[in-house]
């Protein structure tokens, strides 16, 4: 994918990372579950009622992120009922990261971690190809330190 294909399109989470996002957050609320149900039935069952609608309300976030590369900037959509929008001057990016898990590499999808002075932006399970060509695009216009 080149630099002028991801400009014409937003990155957005596709369903299988949405569903690794889920998967992530559902694996702590297993983890921890088990302490809460150590001080009760109800306590359990209220922990669990609660992490669900957590896991639910990420899902949601996650349809509603997009990220645009712009000529100057990157901007990043987010948001359910307070739609927020970041935007990360091209010029300012001082670092980049690709991470993949294994369920990441089986859904195919990365996350890319973004550092910018006074900024870390995360851009979360979206397609590898378009990280890839996003990561490229941001590092070319990184300044030489």
């Amino acid at each position: 994918m080149t630099e002028g294909e991801l400009r014409r399109t937003a990155l957005v989470i596709p369903p299988k990372g949405r569903a690794v996002l889920s998967i992530w957050a559902a694996a702590v609320g297993l983890f921890l579950a088990p302490f809460a149900f150590w001080q009760g039935i109800a306590a359990g069952v209220v922990f669990c009622l609660l992490w669900a609608g957590l896991v639910a309300l990420l899902r949601a976030r996650a349809c509603s992120y997009a990220a645009v590369l712009g000529a100057q900037t990157l901007t990043i959509y987010v948001g359910i009922a307070f739609p927020v929008r970041r935007v990360v001057p091209r010029r300012a990016v001082t670092g980049i990261q690709q991470l993949r898990s294994p369920l990441l590499r089986l859904a195919g999808v990365t996350v890319l971690v973004i550092s910018a002075p006074g900024a870390r932006v995360l851009v979360p399970a979206v397609p590898a190809a378009q990280a890839a060509a996003l990561a490229y695009a941001l590092a070319e216009d990184a300044p030489c330190r």
